[in-house]
């Protein structure tokens, strides 16, 4: 790439005219020319017709579901929030983070009815939050 600049700069340096910029100006602009040229020639471009348009589907969910999920995950994130701190955290690391009730025992040496317990009211209190 640095040769083709090079070779560039020799075959048009009579192109350059020092009023409409500094010789380092040139020298850049010539050499992103030049590279913009050999991305654009390595693109192979794919065509097709216009009537097959019509065949292809937006896969991006639509601006109300978008809206309904930000909303219900405000909603979610500000019922968590509401819960004693202990419990936040069991709820957020059983469900969000995919740790199981055992797992959750063992980090918290606590015995494992106790946090299924925990865990229990949490999910009552957040259903009553959430209704």
């Amino acid at each position: 790439m640095l040769q083709e600049a090079y070779l560039s700069v020799w075959r048009r340096a009579a192109s350059f005219d020092a009023a409409r910029g500094s010789a380092m100006t040139w020298l850049i602009t010539l050499t992103r020319n030049r590279a913009v040229d050999r991305l654009r020639a390595g693109r192979k471009v794919i065509t097709t017709t216009i009537d097959l348009a019509d065949m292809v589907a937006d896969e991006r969910p639509l601006a109300s579901t978008v809206m309904e999920t930000s909303e219900d995950q405000a909603r979610l994130a500000y019922c968590v929030g509401t819960l004693e701190k202990g419990d936040a955290v069991l709820i957020r690391t059983a469900f969000f983070e995919g740790s199981t009730y055992a797992e959750l025992a063992t980090r918290a040496a606590t015995p494992l009815g106790t946090i299924k317990s925990r865990i229990r009211r949490a999910l009552v209190k957040l259903r009553d939050c959430l209704a």
